[in-house]
């Protein structure tokens, strides 16, 4: 007679309620701790994100008007050197009159 101590099956004796599949109705210590562990450490991740994409913002803006300042100082530089270049243009034109007149 097989000894019923080692039988890898559930004992009879827990009854046919214990041998299914059920959900247990307590909450033990050790899942709030976990819980609560998790959703802090979501809460840290998504402050620690919303400050990364501040920053981002920040830097974006930053750089926005940095590029506008560069685009400014780039159109002034070439009103100038248009300038210097219509100067040019004017003197040689008299320089080319007054060789033309000797």
């Amino acid at each position: 007679m097989p000894d019923q101590h080692m039988n890898p099956e559930v004992p009879t004796k827990w009854g046919p309620d214990k041998r299914s599949w059920h959900l247990d109705k307590t909450i033990s210590v050790g899942h709030l701790v976990s819980t609560l562990i998790i959703a802090v450490s979501v809460f840290g991740w998504a402050v620690t994100l919303d400050k990364r994409v501040e920053q981002n913002a920040l830097a974006i803006i930053y750089l926005k008007e940095q590029q506008h300042a560069e685009q400014k100082r780039v159109e002034q530089l070439r009103s100038e050197i248009k300038q210097d270049l219509r100067d040019i243009n004017h003197k040689l034109d008299r320089l080319i009159e007054s060789q033309a007149k000797r």
